[in-house]
């Protein structure tokens, strides 16, 4: 992994910043939804997981 490099140079920052990956909305969408897709997922997953006696044993 390569070592953090700080700018604290105003004009290098700008450089930097503005030579970021740039995202389009259709990727920034295409992305929530995989993240609501996998977080929907992996709450089923937990639910089916806890079992109805575990969940009397947690209530208890």
């Amino acid at each position: 992994m390569k070592p953090p490099i700080y700018l604290t140079d105003p004009k290098e920052m700008l450089k930097v910043r503005l030579n970021q990956p740039r995202v389009s909305s259709e990727q920034a969408r295409a992305q929530r939804e995989r993240l609501k897709h996998a977080t929907e997922k992996f709450s089923a997953a937990a639910r089916s997981a806890t079992s109805s006696l575990g969940r009397v044993k947690v209530a208890a």
